[in-house]
């Protein structure tokens, strides 16, 4: 067994398409490259009852443990990396909220250098970090929450240049009120760019949510949160998201952003175009605390969730009644169809991870691959191997 190149197993193997098979999954150089019958030689045994799965991903986290992707900025890139690891995760999303608009741009430079440090270290210590997100400064001050109206500032294309050149090739994701004037501008610039939108903290309704996918918005931020809700005269935004093909959404799996039977009926919908995330929010400061699970401001509004990724899988199999292969879909496969990486994630997936039936720990050596500039996300086991095992 080399340090890239190993045979992890036996186990129950979560292929990524909602399926399971039993055997041994082989790794060379730090990718997949098949799953083996379970009778034969392992470097790497899991722990009874585990499930090898492929590697979690979060695509909207604003920071880990006590750090804030906003305050600490490139700081907080090695601890939210190993902290993710002990959630199941091989990648997050860097999420940037709204603040003044020049440290905005400045923790874009610095969680990209960050992250790309750790990249030409050739040691990454956990999970990757996938790139950037600002989430705003492009919203509706009438859905901002917790966002500071001083600090919302008007869509232009200057500034959306400024944003893709801060972030060095590293911006993945804005969330952005499709209404606002000049938003519809950067959402053409994003999308020719690459750039996901997403639409959030918005006004917006059915009709103008069919628009803004027309323009190139692609995935809805935080389902039922900040925008109006989904009326059976007058839907909102969340409406057209579902309707389309093309696009995902975005849930807070943990109880209390989204209700249990919202949450069934959105899967039930949505299939695999439902995302989930967490939205984690660590206490910025002593105004803010953790209160009927989710985090809170000092006048009550909700700040953000106090849940980790593997506890989303966990809660989704629960409100779904669905088993783990399944749920894991919507932190694997799906958010990295978000990142519109699907195409590199499918070819060569990267080694997944040992986890519990219902997505505990990680016990697995994690491996890296290409920069954050050009990162692939986690994929599903090769189809072509499952046809090899012995048993199901």
């Amino acid at each position: 067994m080399s340090e890239t190149s190993y045979v992890l197993g036996p186990a129950r193997v979560a292929c990524g398409d909602g399926s399971a098979v039993f055997g041994r999954v082989a790794v060379e150089n730090g990718r997949i490259t098949g799953i083996l019958p379970d009778d034969g030689p392992s470097d790497l045994m899991p722990p009874a009852g585990a499930i090898i799965a492929p590697g979690l991903i979060d695509v909207h986290t604003n920071g880990a443990d006590d750090v804030l992707f906003n305050r600490d900025q490139g700081n907080a890139v090695d601890v939210a990396t190993r902290a993710y690891a002990r959630m199941g995760a091989t990648g997050y999303v860097a999420g940037v909220m709204t603040a003044p608009w020049e440290s905005m741009m400045h923790a874009g430079d610095e969680i990209s250098e960050a992250a790309n440090q750790l990249e030409e270290s050739g040691h990454y210590p956990g999970a990757r970090c996938l790139g950037v997100h600002f989430e705003g400064p492009f919203i509706n001050p009438k859905f901002r929450r917790v966002h500071r109206a001083d600090w919302i500032v008007p869509a232009t294309l200057e500034r959306a240049h400024e944003m893709i050149e801060a972030c060095r090739g590293a911006l993945v994701m804005v969330t952005m009120a499709p209404e606002m004037e000049g938003v519809d501008e950067l959402a053409r610039l994003f999308f020719d760019q690459g750039i996901v939108c997403s639409a959030g903290h918005t006004s917006a309704h059915y009709r103008e949510g069919v628009l803004a996918i027309g323009l190139g918005f692609r995935t809805l931020t935080h389902a039922f949160n900040a925008m109006p809700p989904l009326d059976h005269r007058d839907p909102s935004i969340l409406a057209a998201f579902m309707q389309e093909s093309r696009t995902t959404v975005q849930l807070i799996c943990d109880g209390f952003h989204v209700s249990p039977p919202m949450v069934d009926l959105l899967y039930r919908t949505l299939g695999e175009r439902l995302v989930l995330t967490t939205d984690n929010m660590p206490p910025a400061g002593s105004n803010y605390r953790i209160e009927g699970g989710v985090v809170r401001s000092e006048d009550g509004t909700i700040a953000g969730s106090a849940l980790h990724i593997d506890q989303a899988v966990r809660n989704l199999m629960m409100y779904a009644s669905i088993p783990f292969e399944q749920a894991i879909i919507h932190a694997t496969r799906s958010p990295a169809r978000l990142l519109d990486s699907i195409a590199r994630w499918a070819r060569s997936p990267p080694a997944a991870a040992p986890t519990s039936r219902c997505g505990a720990k990680s016990t697995s050596r994690w491996r890296r691959s290409s920069a954050v500039r050009s990162s692939t996300a986690r994929a599903p086991l090769p189809p072509d191997s499952r046809s090899r095992l012995t048993r199901s």
